[in-house]
């Protein structure tokens, strides 16, 4: 027994199995041995205890780790030794890390259903125990980014569940107040404040910026200004740089200045390549102000025609409501009808028995929606009109049933279905895209226009007169900016000039050929910049150093030897074409292929190496200020109660640093600390699978 020749019982594979299951990835009935035919050694044991000097012949042994006393007589062996090595481990009263439990006890397989353990492991558990170092700096910094992330209050860490979980994990670790983590949110703020800055500076084209308003319980605003580049990986990127408290009056001239301001902070006032704003009455004066500003330092490309951009998101939204809003009632009665039948579990089975008497479709169940967001609305009257009949037939047998709806009152939400469906598959293509590019927002904005503009044309019905104002509101919105949005599509290999032919001869008939025209001389003209900055040599110039060739070469001929030359490259200065010619002529893909297309202007780099940066440029045009995954959102953006309270300065790093570090999982890949966005459609189930 003074070695490990001896079987390991279930006793020690009960213990070891609380430290190290997941390395060993074995079952209980499993049994660890060691080879029979090892000769006979020391027991490893007293690489870990220390023999004292022997009293009245009673020998001693002392653990290295927690100083405690066990005998040491040679015919008591050292399995009580091994015993108490394993425990002190698990005790984790000692500095040690999983990787040295996961050494100490690694098994080496024998066979299919024996396995054994290894001696020399012991030896490195032993030295990787003495060289670890309890990291507080880490763990600090570890649980300052859980109250981050999280959204955590600062008093979690004086909670008496969180310090108790603190000393079972880490007892050396010392007590942690509010002020400390405090102060620890601001020093992490200060040295990532520096790296973003850093990001920005090196960044390889020009940066975007959106402006939204938060408001908080207490009616504050507050600014939101956030970055929008392409970075070195062609990886569409965003930052939030600014969240600050707006004090009274909260007006155009307030909101131009914290944006000048914040652009001077970062030092990216000569990036800047465009501004998106929310769609308020007084973005155009906030645009005005700031183009002047940037202008005047002579910044923008274009004279500023890729400057303003409102938020796409907004109007299409602002249309939803004004839909809903003309069938509040039936909606509320719709939503109340199948709280009755999902109340009580016995309605329900009587009513999906019902669905399938009447040979409906019960794959689907009834689902209540969340009126903040219109997509839940959208899915519940989807799936209610799958179980039309079924609510008929409810309302027949059962005298309780008060929430029938008429003919009349189901054929509106039919006319209401019809007109949100264009708006939720338009909505979706962005919902389920985390970084949208505005290469697609022309089509999505002509879609919505072409409907709208169908409905004024078609039949009269209750929704005639709100279609019409809407309409009037988002043909202001299309004015403005399908310049901007059909440039973007171009630069799209799918789309190109026919495609945005082809959607504007849809709208304007004959008079089409306009819209193209300034379309394509814009890009022409933008791309012609972007020429002019390249450090590539000028035609200019490759033509001059071919005039000094010819001359250098006069001596030799009869004075008319270099006219093949001369016309020769008179001849390619003719018919060159420039990259942006190239380009367009190439045969454009298929309009329904999945194609990402940062990747295709990362590839085509080399072979068109400005316009893929005027691309890169114009496709991180952000046309919305709400995240994607907030696009269903019908009310305002609103802090939490406990954030609202907070101090400025201290609202503005967390805030700032939750997206910044949320950002920077999704750059390495990692989606542990951040969910992705689902489709509310999921929900539609009411997870009664069984009738």
């Amino acid at each position: 027994m003074d070695n490990f020749d001896q079987k390991l019982g279930p006793e020690f594979f009960k213990n070891l199995s609380a430290e190290a299951v997941t390395p060993l990835n074995v079952v209980h009935e499993e049994i660890y041995e060691s080879s029979s035919k090892r000769p006979k050694t020391t027991s490893k044991v007293w690489d870990i205890f220390e023999k004292l000097p022997a009293q009245q012949g009673d020998s001693k042994a002392i653990c290295k780790l927690c100083r405690r006393i066990y005998t040491a007589k040679t015919t008591s062996g050292t399995s009580h030794l091994r015993r108490h090595i394993e425990a002190c481990v698990k005790r984790g009263n000692h500095e040690v890390d999983q990787r040295s439990i996961e050494a100490c006890f690694k098994p080496v397989k024998r066979n299919a259903n024996r396995l054994t353990l290894s001696h020399d492991t012991l030896i490195a558990a032993t030295t990787s125990l003495k060289n670890y170092k309890l990291d507080v700096d880490e763990i600090h910094r570890a649980i300052a980014m859980m109250i981050i992330v999280d959204e955590q209050p600062f008093s979690v860490v004086e909670d008496a569940g969180f310090r108790r979980l603190l000393s079972a994990a880490c007892p050396e670790f010392p007590v942690l107040s509010r002020s400390s983590i405090k102060r620890d949110i601001i020093s992490i703020y200060v040295k990532e404040r520096e790296n973003i800055r850093e990001l920005l500076a090196t960044c390889p084209g020009r940066i975007c910026l959106t402006s939204s308003t938060w408001k908080s319980d207490s009616d504050d605003h507050f600014n939101c200004v956030t970055t929008h580049f392409i970075d070195h990986e062609w990886r569409l990127q965003k930052r939030i740089l600014s969240f600050k408290l707006m004090p009274p009056p909260y007006d155009s001239l307030s909101v131009a200045d914290e944006i000048a301001l914040c652009m001077v902070q970062w030092n990216i006032e000569h990036k800047v390549f465009s501004v998106t704003l929310e769609n308020l009455s007084s973005d155009d004066c906030v645009a005005d102000m700031l183009r002047s500003r940037l202008a005047a330092k002579k910044y923008l490309p274009c004279k500023g025609v890729f400057f303003h951009v409102s938020c796409f998101f907004r109007i299409l939204n602002s249309i939803v409501q004004a839909g809903l809003n003309l069938v509040v009632d039936i909606i509320a009665k719709l939503r109340l009808g199948i709280k009755y039948v999902q109340q009580s579990p016995h309605r329900k089975k009587n009513f999906y028995i019902i669905a399938k008497t009447l040979n409906l479709d019960t794959q689907r169940k009834l689902c209540l929606d969340t009126p903040a967001r219109w997509n839940s609305t959208y899915n519940m009257i989807e799936v209610a009109f799958c179980y039309n009949n079924a609510f008929m037939y409810l309302a027949e047998q059962d005298k309780n049933f008060l929430h029938k709806l008429s003919e009349d009152e189901w054929e509106k939400l039919s006319v209401l279905y019809k007109f949100l469906k264009v708006f939720y598959e338009v909505t979706c293509v962005f919902f389920r895209n985390r970084q949208p590019t505005s290469n697609l927002y022309f089509k999505a904005a002509w879609k919505v226009h072409s409907r709208l503009f169908d409905m004024v044309r078609g039949p009269e019905n209750f929704m005639t007169r709100m279609v019409r104002e809407m309409h009037s509101k988002l043909n202001q919105y299309w004015s403005a900016y399908n310049l901007i949005l059909s440039c973007a599509a171009v630069l799209d290999p799918r789309c190109k000039i026919k495609f945005v032919e082809y959607c504007y001869t849809k709208l304007y008939g004959s008079g089409a050929q306009k819209y193209v025209s300034v379309s394509v001389n814009t890009l022409y003209g933008l791309f012609d910049e972007y020429m002019q900055n390249s450090a590539r040599p000028s035609q200019t110039t490759l033509l001059s150093t071919a005039a000094s060739k010819i001359s250098n070469d006069k001596d030799n001929n009869d004075g008319f030897e270099d006219y093949e030359t001369f016309q020769s490259a008179r001849f390619r200065t003719q018919v060159e074409k420039s990259q942006l010619d190239l380009y367009l002529e190439e045969p454009s893909h298929d309009l329904n292929s999945e194609i990402d297309v940062l990747e295709y202007w990362t590839l085509c780099s080399l072979r068109y190496p400005e316009l893929s940066k005027m691309a890169r440029d114009v496709l991180t045009i952000p046309v919305s200020t709400i995240a994607s995954d907030s696009a269903f959102d019908i009310s305002p953006q609103v802090i939490s109660t406990d954030r609202s309270s907070l101090k400025p300065k201290m609202l503005q790093a967390l805030v700032c640093l939750q997206d910044w570090m949320l950002a920077s999982d999704r750059t390495r890949g990692l989606g542990s600390m951040e969910s992705k966005p689902e489709d509310d459609s999921s929900s539609s189930s009411d997870g009664d699978d069984d009738y």
